[in-house]
């Protein structure tokens, strides 16, 4: 058992970057943390591993709420390459990956929309259209720490019904004095065998007898990654075969695609720091990230038709394994691009006007874009082909042509189309909070608050006319001989079994756009499908060719929210155990928004040639639609903690929390789907979504048996009510009726509508496991050993039920995870192993072609670092991610279900680090 003696030496230790987690004013969301000043001259500083470790155990065991934490090693040095990938480290948390980077996170089961993100306290604008923040915007060295809080009290934003996520920056008055550091690696992805680099610096002082201070930091990063896929995009239910009149779950497609991306990010970020009196603090920062992946896809794909396919082969639950279907061989140029940049300024005042009172007000602004509109390509040369399909064997299908994939053949134009999204989002934030403080009694402190947030979302998408981007549909003209060149993507599943393409055709898109828009082209489309020659030529003239315009499904949201809380935190002894706690309650008014634009259904006409249909006329611009809504919630929240010893503390909370809807669901539009006779289908968003209000119990239980070690035991329940799934209603269309149908008496059309809407109520629960312990017994070299790890196991009456076809509402994302660290640090070396498991999860309930569900198989990767301190100022370093290479595989609910299978490699970087 530790004495009191040993944990304040521990916290001696820690040092300077304590303060950075627990005392600075832009840490109010660490604010349970014990603070910690910036350590004298004399003070004992240890940097490195176990350092970093120590300061996260010290967070997380004097909070008054239940927090996970992660702490930078040294300045510019945190644990992993990318701040969702450290994350994922700490228990109960699991992440997705974007071209092998960590960009989403999700906590206990809850995906990235129910988790709010936090910079320094402050909500930061994302480039998403849904609520998600990415963490592959900001670099790591920029971050100093990142705190998890699973319990809520009424200081902390509300939004987060998964956790409450603050990550942080570095400032100057943390530090003291003057630092400089510098560092560079050399990037190479083992899968493109191509190399980049990455580099950074920092620079922080502080001046005036440490009454001014200022830090600036620049980060840039690049990458040339290649991602390697093979993808069928799903099932669907059938009855268009002719073989299989009753109906099979069939291919919609099966691709081979090589996706090369370079992958660039440069970060900035700034404070100056002013104590302009002993009472009186005032802070500025600024922060600038610009992320740009620019990704040229080549690929190979078959689209099936059930109407072409025969030589069936169909298992037991009725789904097609095996096939031949007399279609086209497509060689398919895409381009994904992600031009991102985010824009931050925050300005904080900490008064003190006695030793007992605190009063701190912070402003921030946030924006945050991705430019995209129209700047992705996907366009298709195909020609004709017999293709065989296979499935039975093997962990991926097989596919097979008559004619071989790789012959010099005389592609045909089929499609083309320029699309993309423009997104943007404005986020202003005031906050304004005091403390006051008790000397004796058992009330520690007295809170209030208040809060305001306006955000602006909005979302315009640009893409080519319909009718352009199939202008060439049909295969009915051959491209210039030339344009289609052989293409042998790098190491493009090599280890994988099965008979697939390895190798291909490719093209330019420009010269193929190029080509779509000649006057000759058009001609020959003209003469091949028996049209007036000029008709085409003049209809693209007419559109401006396949340059973007503007749809209609574009839209605005507006979110202010108005609030206040008041909180008491109490702490006493009672039958010899101390005791701590906060009690406090929250109310939040929020106001929406909903700007958006649709085309109006004006008739339906019978056609008296097809009684299976009706022709659909619309308006022929779009008409504006707005929407308000408004909610008040009221949050209580309650925390406890009991010191049981010096080193066993248990916990418990409740509270009432909140996440509202993600803001695209909330868009005013309804887009006509399906206008069959007794079927008449269409889609939309819900402006009157209410959020999901989630009732939430925790209790834990932590071991601190020696320093730098613990053992944690945590179990959660929560009852989310209100939740939102998409969901069918009758909903009535006025329609003019000019065919006089009877089933449109008084001009009314009843629409099965699929909206989003409030729900069902669903229960999670699950339990957290954790372990940290140093060998520090074992004989030289070997006490510089140790480990970390943790499990997490989650349930919820909102899984998947296979036997419920019907089954709307799901959790998405919920799945056990697992992970274990083994470090060393002793003298000059440092370095560690990292294994992180996310179990199988329900990726999506419903998804296109079929709207059936989607699995992402359990995946676990190897991660590992290593570095020497060579000089006092001089370390390198070598990193390595998913060593064993380790690929991503969606399955749908059968076993032969494959949706696809995603290949990123591993990649390996060296680098040396100077700092003075």
């Amino acid at each position: 058992m530790r004495t009191h003696e040993s944990r304040l030496r521990t916290r001696l230790l820690a040092g300077a970057c304590a303060a950075v987690a627990a005392a600075t004013p832009f840490s109010a969301y660490a604010q349970d943390a014990t603070p910690a000043a910036a350590p004298a001259d004399d003070d004992i500083v240890v940097t490195g591993i176990r350092a970093s470790l120590e300061r996260a155990i010290d967070i997380k065991r004097n909070a008054d709420v239940i927090v996970d934490s992660i702490a930078s090693e040294d300045l510019g040095k945190f644990p992993d390459s990318n701040v969702a990938e450290s994350l994922q480290r700490i228990t109960g948390v699991s992440i997705d990956r974007n071209a092998g980077e960590g960009q989403f996170v999700t906590v206990r089961g809850f995906g990235p929309s129910f988790n709010t993100v936090l910079l320094n306290g402050r909500t930061l604008a994302t480039e998403n259209d849904n609520r998600a923040f990415s963490f592959d915007l900001l670099a790591a060295e920029l971050i100093s720490g990142a705190d998890v809080y699973k319990s809520s009290n009424a200081k902390l934003q509300d939004g987060g019904i998964g956790a409450t996520i603050n990550v942080k920056t570095l400032r100057p008055f943390d530090l003291g004095g003057q630092k400089i550091v510098v560092s560079g690696k050399a990037n190479y992805e083992d899968l493109a065998d191509k190399f980049a680099g990455s580099a950074f610096g920092l620079f922080s002082t502080t001046t005036a007898d440490d009454r001014l201070g200022a830090l600036v930091s620049v980060s840039y990063q690049r990458r040339k990654a290649l991602v390697n896929t093979l993808a069928t995009n799903g099932y669907f239910l059938t009855r268009d075969v002719p073989s299989a009149p009753g109906g099979v779950l069939f291919p919609q497609n099966y691709d081979q695609i090589s996706d090369q991306q370079d992958r660039e990010r440069i970060g900035v970020t700034g404070t100056v720091q002013f104590r302009a009196t002993d009472k009186l603090t005032l802070s500025f920062d600024g922060l600038y990230n610009k992320f740009t992946v620019d990704s040229e896809a080549a690929s190979i794909g078959h689209f099936f038709s059930p109407s072409q396919a025969r030589n069936l082969t169909v298992n037991g639950d009725n789904q097609i394994t095996a096939m031949t279907v007399s279609g086209n061989t497509d060689y398919i140029g895409r381009t994904f691009n992600r031009p991102t940049e985010v824009l931050a300024f925050g300005f904080n005042a900490e008064w003190n006007p006695t030793d007992l009172i605190t009063v701190t007000s912070d402003s921030s602004y946030s924006r945050a874009e991705s430019n995209n509109g129209g700047n992705e390509v996907f366009a298709v040369v195909g020609f004709n082909n017999i293709i065989t399909f296979d499935n039975r064997t093997g962990s991926v299908p097989s596919v097979a042509g008559q004619r071989s994939f790789t012959e010099n053949v005389v592609g045909r134009a089929h499609f083309a189309t320029r699309e993309g999204f423009n997104i943007a989002e404005d986020v202003y934030e005031q906050r304004l909070d005091a403390t006051f403080r008790t000397e004796s009694g058992i009330l520690k402190a007295f809170k209030v608050g208040g809060y305001f947030l306006d955000r602006t979302k909005s979302n315009e998408l640009l893409r080519s006319q319909n009718d352009v981007g199939c202008a060439y549909c049909g295969y009915a003209i051959d491209v210039p001989a030339g344009l289609l060149t052989p293409y042998n993507p790098p190491n493009f599943f090599s280890g994988t079994s099965g008979n697939f393409p390895r190798q291909w055709l490719a093209f330019d898109q420009e010269e193929y756009f190029a080509f779509l828009e000649s006057t000759a082209a058009a001609n020959a489309q003209d003469a091949a499908v028996g049209r007036p020659i000029g008709s085409l030529a003049a209809f693209l003239a007419a559109n401006n060719g396949y340059a973007p315009i503007r749809y209609p499904v574009s839209y605005r949201i507006g979110e202010r929210i108005i609030g206040g809380y008041v909180q008491t935190d109490f702490e006493g002894t009672l039958a010899g155990l101390n005791w701590s706690g906060t009690l406090g309650f929250r109310y939040v008014h929020t106001d929406v928004t909903s700007d958006g634009s649709q085309q109006a259904l004006l008739d339906l006409l019978t056609i008296p040639s097809d009684p299976t249909s009706y022709t659909t006329v619309f308006e022929p611009g779009s008409t504006a639609i707005s929407r308000k809504n408004s909610y008040d919630d009221f949050l209580p929240s309650l925390n406890l903690k009991v010191d049981f010893t010096d080193d066993i503390v248990g916990r418990f909370a409740a509270s009432r929390t909140v996440t509202r809807p993600d803001l695209p669901l909330l868009a005013p539009r309804v887009t006509v789907t399906n206008a069959r006779p007794g079927n008449l289908q269409a889609s939309g968003g819900n402006p009157d979504l209410r959020p999901y209000k989630s009732t939430n119990f925790d209790v834990s239980f932590e071991w601190y048996y020696e320093r730098g070690g613990y053992f944690t035991v945590a179990a959660f329940y929560k009852r989310v009510d209100d939740f939102i799934a998409t969901n069918g209603a009758i909903e009535p269309f006025p329609i003019a009726n000019a065919s006089n149908a009877p089933e449109f008496a008084g001009g009314v059309a009843n629409f099965n509508v699929q909206r989003p809407r409030n729900l069902d109520a669903i229960d999670v629960y699950g339990l957290e496991i954790g372990l940290q312990h140093t060998f520090t017994y074992l004989p030289s070299p070997l006490d510089g050993l140790g480990i970390t790890a943790n499990a997490t196991f989650v349930g919820s009456s909102g899984e998947f039920d296979a036997s419920d076809p019907t089954q709307n509402v799901a959790l998405t994302g919920l799945g056990d995870s697992q992970n274990v660290t083994v470090f060393y640090e002793k003298g000059p070396v440092q370095a560690r192993i990292a294994y992180n498991r996310r179990d199988e999860f329900l990726q999506a309930l419903s998804a296109a072609p079929g709207n059936r569900p989607v699995f992402v198989r359990p995946l676990g990767q190897f991660d590992a670092q290593a570095s020497y301190q060579v000089t006092k100022n001089v370390r390198v370093f070598a990193e390595g991610v998913n060593l064993t290479g380790a690929k991503t595989r969606r399955q749908g609910v059968l076993e032969r279900e494959f949706i696809a299978l995603v290949d990123t490699g591993p990649r390996y970087a060296l680098g040396a680090r100077l700092d003075f």
